[in-house]
């Protein structure tokens, strides 16, 4: 009896392993899937999925899948201005093929919606160093990222491609976090769903 029980218990039990081995994802948008958690990786911390949302254009175009990403998690932008820690948005592209530099002209024309002009111009050569390393293009389901590592910098990577990490205070990463969750954010549902204090449509 011994014996036809650990038959039966060793196929269960290692399918119920390879069952927890398997990513856990917290949300699918457009087919994609967004990682509840980015593992630790040497110095930097594990990032917990805040919110995501779509980025329409012209209320038709779906354009990019946004995801905050946060060290410390809160709904609370005020909350997510003061943190000095460890924090990421991804863009994963929904169109066809688009360029990088189309991204950063928008990038910084919503920047200057939501930034007072005196905080643009204290860091505007800042500003033209990042933009100036987002290049090249990107294609449908490839990932931008804009990353704050504390103590470093702004760390950009489009399409897989590591651009650099140019030195930034965490009050020039805000200005790119106002982009989405600032005053006048693509739309209040984005921000809500990025903030997470409404579901993902």
């Amino acid at each position: 009896m011994q014996n036809y029980d650990s038959f039966y218990r060793i196929p269960l039990l290692t399918a119920l392993l390879m069952l927890l081995s398997l990513p856990v994802n917290a949300l699918v948008i457009n087919k994609y899937d967004l990682p509840d958690t980015i593992a630790a990786e040497g110095d930097k911390p594990e990032l917990k999925l805040q919110g995501a949302a779509v980025r329409s254009w012209y209320l038709m175009v779906k354009g990019y899948i946004g995801a905050l990403y946060l060290e410390e998690p809160t709904s609370s932008p005020e909350e997510i201005y003061a943190s000095d820690t460890h924090q990421r948005m991804a863009f994963v592209m929904l169109v066809s093929k688009m360029s990088a530099r189309r991204i950063a002209n928008a990038f910084y024309e919503s920047i200057q919606l939501n930034s007072p002009p005196d905080e643009q111009e204290a860091v505007k050569e800042d500003l033209e160093k990042i933009f100036t390393l987002v290049d090249g293009s990107m294609k449908k389901g490839e990932q931008a990222v804009f990353e704050y590592l504390p103590g470093q910098g702004l760390r950009i990577e489009i399409a897989g491609d590591e651009k650099g990490i140019v030195p930034a205070n965490k009050e020039l990463f805000n200005l790119f976090l106002r982009v989405w969750i600032g005053e006048t954010p693509p739309s209040k549902p984005f921000k809500e769903q990025v903030l997470g204090v409404a579901p993902a449509a």
